[in-house]
């Protein structure tokens, strides 16, 4: 015997064809029990995590399809890479800083990391400028307009030195200390935006004219000037301290926070960040997630080994430098569907500095 539903002022009620007449203080028993059932499921409906809904996507580089190269200047080994630009740079260890006009900042070191630094620019013909000389080069920060190099020294928790070299040819700009231990969150044009622990802070220090203006009483993590995002902390993340994501313009108007994951950095265009545990420290993460920049999760990553550096390529696909159990590559995500964006390699036990 079928049954159809019949609504009656906002009330669901079963009815059977050619059954009795119900009791009327049955029918609202029972009208209000799966009213109250109705309830609880759309209550449950609406908690649900968005996680939920979103799989996870484990890498392993050998099993994926070799997609296009990478669209935009990187390190390959030690070779710088551009297009059909390839520059090979002769050293212990090389870091790219970025581009500036039409050359490369370039870094490099001895193998161990820890002496013999050189920064300098080079033109995809191979004529070298020299920039600097003998200062560390892992933290170095490039402008996003390549006109300046920023690095903050000193992280004891008492004073910190933060100075700013012309990224043309070297010649130092800007040469300044602070109290606690400080970090460069970003740096574009005249304006340099730091955190800092101890006193916890997030300011704007204007290099050409030597005047900081503090916008926050947190410690700032990440952010992106041009997409006008700050990404901080709200105390030590090892003492429970969350992280939020705001507008610049408005630091004070929360878009994101979370207890257990930060942000490794943001997309462009200001609409989607990569973020990883909270805690992540030494070797790399095995799991990274995508979200809205306002939360919501759009991809899960993992992988049998560890996770490098994350770049963003465009406003929607993601590169992550993934390390597998035997092979590795830079792998292009975009959501769920991935593809090679480099050779493979034989994965190499992590470098422990000394």
């Amino acid at each position: 015997m079928r049954e159809h539903n019949q609504i009656t002022a906002g009330r669901v009620i079963l009815v059977t064809p050619g059954a009795a007449p119900a009791d009327p203080r049955e029918t609202v028993l029972k009208t209000t029990r799966l009213t109250l059932a109705l309830a609880a499921t759309l209550l449950l409906t609406a908690v649900a995590p968005a996680s939920a809904a979103v799989p996870e996507t484990e890498l392993r580089p050998a099993r994926l399809e070799r997609g296009p190269d990478i669209a935009m200047a990187h390190l390959e080994g030690k070779t710088v890479v551009d297009g059909d630009t390839r520059l090979r740079i002769r050293a212990g260890m090389v870091t790219l800083l970025g581009t500036s006009g039409g050359s490369y900042v370039v870094g490099t070191s001895d193998k161990t990391g820890s002496k013999r630094f050189r920064t300098f620019r080079i033109t995809p013909e191979g004529d070298r400028t020299p920039l600097l000389r003998g200062v560390a080069i892992f933290e170095q920060v490039l402008s996003g307009d390549g006109a300046r190099i920023g690095l903050a020294t000193g992280h004891n928790g008492e004073r910190s030195r933060v100075r700013v070299w012309d990224a043309f040819d070297g010649h130092l700009e800007s040469d300044r200390r602070f109290p606690g231990s400080v970090m460069i969150l970003d740096l574009e044009g005249d304006r340099m935006l730091l955190g800092s622990w101890g006193p916890n802070a997030t300011f704007w220090w204007n290099v050409a004219s030597d005047t900081t203006r503090r916008i926050l009483g947190r410690t700032g993590y990440n952010a992106d000037i041009g997409a006008d995002l700050l990404a901080f902390y709200t105390g030590d993340p090892y003492r429970r301290g969350c992280s939020v994501t705001a507008r610049l313009s408005a630091v004070h108007t929360r878009l994101w926070k979370s207890c257990d994951e930060r942000v490794q950095t943001f997309a462009a265009n200001g609409r989607r960040a990569a973020t990883i545990h909270i805690l992540t420290d030494g070797l790399g993460p095995n799991q990274v997630h995508v979200r809205r920049t306002t939360g919501r999760l759009l991809a899960r990553y993992t992988v049998d080994g560890w996770f490098g550096a994350l770049t963003w390529e465009s406003a929607q696909q993601l590169l992550l430098d993934t390390h597998g159990s035997e092979k590795s590559a830079t792998v292009r995500c975009r959501l769920t569907d991935c593809e090679r964006a480099t050779g493979l390699r034989t994965t190499q036990p992590p470098r422990v500095q000394r």
